[in-house]
């Protein structure tokens, strides 16, 4: 792997980043991806990757930016410098909405779909410089949270759109409600680097409509909304192929919940997920989860605590209720699919395993290491996209 410099002006790529011991490099579907260096040549890395430096891999689009040096001893001695960070769209963490009344959320200023309040939510918090709120347009909204030469783009075909909604936000860092929309949309984030290609560039009007142009030869680093592809026919892991090694078995329903009880709800509402178990949910196939849902504070409207406890049910159902069906394994670095050419990030894939064990799984991690055994790069398989 080629571990190369970015530029945080206009993301071009710099020095090579050499004599390293190991490096492990992980780019995700929906939260942020990490990677992890370690060198002993310490005080010529400090100077290439300083703290809140950006980084890039010569194959991959992705860029990260590091956040933290540690230097230790080991077993001969020598002083050993460990750099880590995440991909930069993990820098929403550091972005904070906050034009809400105290203790309640506000509807966005016009009706989106879920893509499009995604979308809406990371412009507002990285490429709005006008100074007035976009999500609360009578708001002022600080423009020096604007990223130089940085844009939203839109990967998602419109026509796999829900209908526009008023949606609610509440006051707290970005990227938090971020990670909420996208697993509701069963949306991923990716970052791409300037590529001269074509895309979709999103754009918020003073009043909040949303907009996108496509424009040619991108020249911006782009955060993109993409959305998975059902590929489970084309790509198949398969234990016969060599694809799985040494590959183990679990089938479990010890998690599985189908409903959920929130404790404080004056409705005593039960709450059911029906796609947990199709069918009636009573009998054995009632499994109930308890949720304390707190209590109401002072301000807050028997409306928008009531909606806080509906969700707070829900969450706890499709957290919990799913039945356990993993194959865990050693993908072969000699499979027939390659990342980014047959398959990507938030695919859906059949994993054919042994003992009548075949599922669909999702994409949801690709991981390269390069360390003194060589170079393996190899994807993660889950049953859900978050």
């Amino acid at each position: 792997m080629d571990l190369l410099q970015v530029s945080k002006k206009n993301y071009e790529v710099g020095s090579l980043v050499e004599g390293w011991k190991s490096l492990i490099w992980t780019e995700r579907y929906q939260p942020a991806g990490d990677f992890q260096l370690v060198t002993q040549d310490v005080s010529t890395t400090m100077k290439l990757l300083p703290e809140r430096s950006l980084c890039t891999l010569r194959d991959s689009n992705e860029v990260m930016i590091v956040e933290q040096h540690s230097i230790s001893v080991d077993d001969d001695g020598v002083p050993e410098l460990t750099v880590t960070g995440r991909t930069i769209d993990s820098f929403l963490e550091c972005r904070v909405w906050h034009n809400a009344p105290y203790g309640k959320k506000t509807t966005m200023a016009k009706k989106y779909s879920i893509r499009q309040a995604a979308e809406v939510w990371i412009w507002n918090a990285i490429a709005n410089g006008s100074g007035n709120d976009r999500i609360k347009t009578s708001s002022t909204y600080s423009s020096a949270n604007k990223l130089p030469n940085v844009i939203i783009t839109d990967s998602v075909p419109p026509s796999s759109d829900g209908a526009n909604q008023a949606r609610k936000v509440q006051n707290g860092d970005v990227y938090s409600q971020l990670l909420t929309f996208l697993s509701s949309g069963r949306l991923g984030i990716r970052i791409i680097r300037p590529n001269d290609t074509k895309g979709r560039k999103v754009t918020v009007a003073g009043d909040g409509t949303f907009s996108t142009d496509t424009i040619s030869g991108i020249t911006d680093l782009r955060f993109d909304i993409y959305k998975s592809r059902d590929l489970s026919d084309e790509i198949v892991f398969s234990w016969k192929a060599g694809h799985l090694e040494n590959p183990n078995y679990l089938l479990s329903s010890t998690a599985l919940k189908t409903g959920a009880y929130v404790d404080g709800d004056a409705r005593s509402h039960y709450y059911t997920d029906p796609d947990v178990i199709s069918g009636s949910n009573s009998g054995w196939n009632r499994r109930d989860t308890y949720v304390d849902g707190g209590s109401k504070d002072d301000g807050v409207t028997a409306d928008d605590f009531e909606e806080s406890l509906e969700d707070q049910g829900l969450r706890a159902v499709r957290k919990e209720g799913r039945h356990v069906s993993a194959i865990d394994a050693e993908i072969s670095p000699f499979i027939d699919f390659k990342y980014n050419r047959h398959y990507r990030l938030g695919d859906r894939v059949t994993v054919q395993g042994a003992y009548g064990v075949n599922d669909k799984k999702y994409v949801t991690e690709f991981i390269r290491t390069h360390d003194e055994n060589g170079e393996v790069g190899y994807p993660t398989l889950s049953s859900t996209l978050s």
